[in-house]
């Protein structure tokens, strides 16, 4: 991605995206998510855990990925309406 397609998905993640949010609903989905996670941890051995941790920064890589891809399909669909 170039530094200007960049700079205009920095600006729609910060600026945009929390306008499009159903916060409640985010919040509330957020919630469940802390509270099975904290469970989940409180059960697991130190190598257990360390793969549990290597598993939420594969995930978290992978929804950058998506979330760029997104926000690239929404940018060429806007291009070619206009």
């Amino acid at each position: 991605m170039t530094s200007l397609m960049q700079l205009l998905m920095d600006f729609t993640c910060t600026e945009r995206l929390p306008r499009c949010l159903d916060h409640e609903a985010y919040n509330t989905s957020k919630i469940l998510e802390d509270k099975h996670l904290t469970a989940l941890k409180e059960g697991l051995s130190g190598e257990h855990m360390a793969s549990l941790e290597r598993y939420q920064q594969a995930w978290e890589d992978s929804r950058s990925l998506e979330l760029e891809a997104m926000f690239l399909a929404a940018f060429s669909v806007a291009r070619e309406l206009r």
